[in-house]
């Protein structure tokens, strides 16, 4: 049996840090305002990946390219992570529902690329976007559950999923030319810092929060910010475009019964059926009908 390489490992840990995101997210309700968790958690994680940038003495990057990392940064930080900590906060949301219907955002990243002219209309794109709204409509139309009754939770996820889909095709050129590293290091605090005065126009104080939170925010911050964008890119390096994918495949289900097991939330049938799904249409969106 052929032996996994180090970029694998990397990849692996990727998946399990990203995958406890919204159900450490989750326990946070109530005790830290979810736009102060995205400002903390991306402006550590991006000076993480700015220590790492000095160490290798590659911190210049030119005027054009900062400008679209900006951009890149306010889609990421200030809207789509504002969109999933805002599916979180919502009463009697499901962190693994919003995991799962969030892991769809391949799809939407080939979505946008299309709408943006850098790929054609191609039949695996209008099957992948099919199979991944389905996906989400079986889970939105379970029955007894928060979905049924207050649709807010998963639709903020979905649209959480498409904005992300549009910051990657925003930055993909750039981050190519770049590195993905440097891209991000910029993006994620240029984020984090536009969203300083919302947070002191809201009356919250950046840094402020019940203490009880600290550990976890800590954890998001260098966690599964700074050090998972950091193994991401390692195993990325070390393996293919293609295997990294892979991790959106994991996600979906490996957060669900992060979920389950801490959290209590139960596997309903909707949940798997709708998981199937999504990921059927990831399958179809990265790989079917793409040359070799």
């Amino acid at each position: 049996m052929k032996k996994l390489g180090p970029g694998y490992l990397y990849l692996l840990a990727t998946l399990v840090l990203w995958s406890t995101y919204e159900a450490v997210s989750k326990t946070l309700v109530g005790l830290i305002d979810p736009f102060q968790v995205n400002f903390i958690r991306f402006l550590v994680g991006g000076l993480i990946m700015f220590g790492v940038l000095a160490f290798r003495r590659d911190l210049g990057i030119g005027r054009r390219d900062l400008a679209v990392a900006g951009l890149a940064g306010l889609l990421n930080v200030g809207l789509s992570m504002g969109l999933i900590q805002m599916s979180l906060n919502v009463a009697g949301a499901r962190a693994s529902v919003t995991a799962v219907i969030f892991s769809s955002n391949p799809i939407f990243v080939t979505a946008c690329a299309v709408l943006a002219g850098e790929e054609r209309v191609r039949p695996a794109t209008v099957a992948g976007l099919a199979l991944g709204l389905a996906g989400a409509l079986v889970i939105f139309l379970e029955k007894g559950g928060p979905a049924s009754s207050d649709l807010s939770s998963p639709l903020l996820a979905l649209a959480s999923a498409a904005s992300f889909g549009l910051y990657t095709v925003v930055g993909r050129k750039t981050s190519i030319r770049i590195g993905s590293l440097k891209m991000n290091a910029y993006s994620f605090v240029i984020g984090s810092l536009a969203l300083l005065p919302l947070l002191l126009l809201s009356g919250v104080k950046p840094f402020e929060f019940d203490p009880a939170a600290l550990a976890r925010v800590g954890y998001l911050a260098v966690f599964t910010t700074g050090l998972a964008y950091l193994s991401y890119f390692h195993g990325l390096s070390k393996t293919s475009a293609s295997t990294g994918s892979l991790v959106f495949f994991g996600k979906p289900v490996l957060a669900s019964l992060v979920a389950a097991l801490f959290l209590g939330e139960s596997l309903s049938f909707n949940l798997a059926a709708g998981t199937l799904l999504i990921l059927s249409g990831i399958a179809a969106a990265l790989y079917w009908d793409r040359p070799r």
